[in-house]
């Protein structure tokens, strides 16, 4: 069985055994996917290293900030490391990652779905951490961003996140969705022109959105 993430304590240990699979480490993400379909022992550290951060970053600019992000982090990696042998092509490793992350989020914002229904939290989303180094201008912009977003179908948000916040190209959209690129274009303009009209009819959002996909769309989106 392949080897699974490590707990957010240990991650300190994690960094040290990508130092020991340095040869690994250094190598492509071809190479790398490989490795890790065939159990090779450093392979887990080195995938973590080397996309934990994208995938965190993910995450976080599709739920939004809180304290349940890290736990789909985890998530994330674990099924990477049960089905990294199902990965057809080695060589697009990143996007098959990016795909199994949007799939956490869609079942965690089915999760929230369902505590509103039970009325477990007015929003759905879990007590949020402090989310520190961000002006209350900037966390005010964010709460109406994901206000917006939760009234939009999943694929919607996901598809305006990875190309308007996270500034990912079509074609690495559509490889992570698993979908054709003419798929990716037409829900991605539908998404596009409803989300940001309703963001321009907001003073608040609007100056944050005013170039999507830039850095002002970026910050909004919860920042690296």
């Amino acid at each position: 069985m392949p080897p699974a993430p490590p707990g957010r304590v240990g991650e300190a240990r994690l960094a040290r055994g990508a130092v020991q699979a340095l040869p690994l480490a250094a190598t492509s993400d071809e190479a790398l996917a490989r490795a890790a379909a065939a159990g090779h022992p450093g392979a887990a550290a080195v995938v973590w290293t080397r996309f934990a951060p994208l995938v965190r970053r993910l995450l976080r600019r599709t739920l939004g900030p809180g304290d349940e992000v890290e736990d789909r982090v985890q998530d994330t990696f674990l099924r990477f490391f049960r089905s990294a042998g199902e990965l057809r092509d080695p060589a697009l490793l990143q996007s098959y990652i990016v795909g199994i992350a949007m799939r956490v989020a869609r079942e965690e914002l089915r999760r929230r779905r369902l505590r509103r229904w039970l009325q477990l939290t007015p929003t759905g989303v879990l007590p949020e951490a402090a989310w520190s180094g961000v002006d209350a201008g900037a966390r005010a912009a964010v709460a109406r961003l994901y206000t917006l977003l939760d009234g939009v179908d999943d694929r919607a948000r996901m598809l305006f996140v990875l190309r308007h916040i996270e500034g990912l190209e079509l074609t690495e959209i559509a490889a992570a969705m698993d979908t054709s690129l003419a798929t990716v274009k037409r829900h991605l303009a539908r998404a596009s022109q409803r989300i940001l009209a309703a963001a321009q009819r907001d003073p608040e959002l609007a100056a944050y959105l005013e170039a999507p996909g830039g850095e002002s769309a970026a910050r909004l989106g919860g920042g690296a």
